[in-house]
């Protein structure tokens, strides 16, 4: 198939619908997807691929009440089928933030996870949290924040025993030793944490699942992903260790060049240089060549070496950029698919008046304006779009989040064996 417009592989999509259902079913089999996930998708007109998968996502306040209803019902369905027994979740945040946006995006879970029909309460261990707190978000809500402690491997507040540990942390300073052999289910699994998680080996589970769908739909499954690589023990202050990683960025540009003259593209490739296991927009760069990376001064390495917590990076996935082709009031904008339970319930969308179509979106400046899907209109002066029908848009995205989705619930079920191996 030769590079085509967003609406060519959607109607393909479309068109195959039946089969892909039984193909997602059939890979489903003995895998258990994630209670959530959030993706991020970026699309050039040409392409559209998942360029970042969230296990522990954020954001759920940027759902529409429509959308927040469709999570409340697929996580009912959801808790039901996996964990028949629940009637009481505790949600644990992360810890070392009082950032009034994510906690606004914590009372709608709380509100999502009500909604489904559970009593649920909000739960922390940090050391300075030495009694019960309220939390004052931005419109005067109040949400309050319970101390929790162990007792007999059973995780508590002094008045609440939940049935399942719900996680909004992506432990990425580590497996807290609270949660390790605990006698009630905490999900995602703590060993799913960024502590011990790469995007790399995420990345190279998805290629797998596209290379084998888009083989039986005669797609090529690089218009739905992006090519990457992977460079470990990585020392940014060192002239070898940076030369290796100019000279991988440069091996990748010349692969991509070469889809981009079999699909006639004639813009310029480039890369997203990022950490390798962390999250927050943090240590990510957009580079043009490897010749750049010889180039970065004092202040770009320091930024490229720290990740969240004060950890320090040494491992770096180079992936392929992915030009924003979509504008709204002329800035750029990409879509953000959620899923419970591996299967889309909202769309909303990242806008970023500070960033360009080829720089990361999900930094400083980023706003959520046009943020519902089903509300997404296409006046000419307001929205400059790749798709005529929207509908395009989700047939797509949705089924790249549905795949990230698949390969998380792989994931896990290596890891879990792993660990039992062990």
């Amino acid at each position: 198939m030769t590079c085509s417009r967003i609406e060519e592989l959607a109607t393909l999509l479309r068109a195959r619908e039946s089969f892909i259902e039984d193909w997602l079913a059939a890979h489903y089999h003995n895998v258990t997807p994630p209670v959530y996930t959030s993706v991020d998708i970026r699309n050039s007109g040409c392409k559209m691929a998942l360029v970042d998968t969230n296990l522990f996502p954020a954001g759920f306040n940027n759902l529409c009440e429509t959308f927040s209803h469709q999570a409340a019902m697929q996580l009912k369905a959801y808790l039901a089928r996996h964990y028949p027994e629940t009637k009481k979740l505790l949600l644990i945040p992360e810890d070392h933030t009082r950032n009034i946006y994510y906690f606004q995006n914590i009372a709608a879970l709380l509100n999502i996870i009500r909604l489904a029909g559970y009593e649920v309460v909000l739960g922390s261990s940090r050391a300075s949290l030495h009694k019960d707190e309220d939390i004052v978000l931005a419109e005067g809500e109040t949400l309050r924040l319970r101390k929790i402690h162990l007792e007999n491997d059973i995780l508590k507040t002094n008045d609440f025993i939940p049935d399942l540990i719900l996680l909004n942390n992506d432990l990425s300073e580590g497996f807290p030793s609270y949660l390790k052999n605990l006698r009630q289910p905490v999900i995602p699994s703590p060993k799913m944490g960024w502590h011990s998680r790469r995007k790399s080996h995420h990345f190279e589970l998805t290629q797998q699942l596209l290379n084998e769908l888009c083989g039986e739909l005669n797609i090529d499954p690089w218009l739905l992903s992006p090519m990457t690589r992977v460079e470990g023990g990585i020392d940014l202050n060192d002239s070898i260790c940076l030369k290796r990683l100019a000279d991988s960025a440069h091996r990748l540009l010349m692969m991509i060049r070469q889809k981009y003259l079999e699909h006639k593209m004639t813009q310029e490739p480039y890369l997203f240089i990022k950490n390798n296991s962390g999250t927050y927009g943090m240590a990510v760069t957009s580079v043009h060549s490897g010749e750049e990376i010889l180039k970065w001064n004092r202040s770009t390495k320091n930024k490229m070496a720290s990740a969240k917590g004060g950890k320090m990076v040494n491992e770096y996935l180079i992936q392929e950029g992915i030009p924003t082709a979509d504008f709204y009031r002329g800035k750029p904008f990409e879509p953000v698919v959620y899923l419970v339970g591996g299967n889309p319930i909202g769309v909303f969308f990242r806008i970023n008046d500070q960033r360009n179509q080829f720089e990361s979106l999900n930094a400083k400046g980023m706003t959520f304006t046009c943020r519902c899907f089903h509300k997404l209109a296409p006046p000419a002066a307001v929205y400059d779009l790749t798709y005529h029908d929207k509908g395009d848009l989700f047939v797509i995205a949705s089924l790249l989040g549905r795949i990230a989705s698949l390969a998380l619930g792989i994931e896990n079920g290596r890891t879990a064996l792993e660990n039992y191996s062990a």
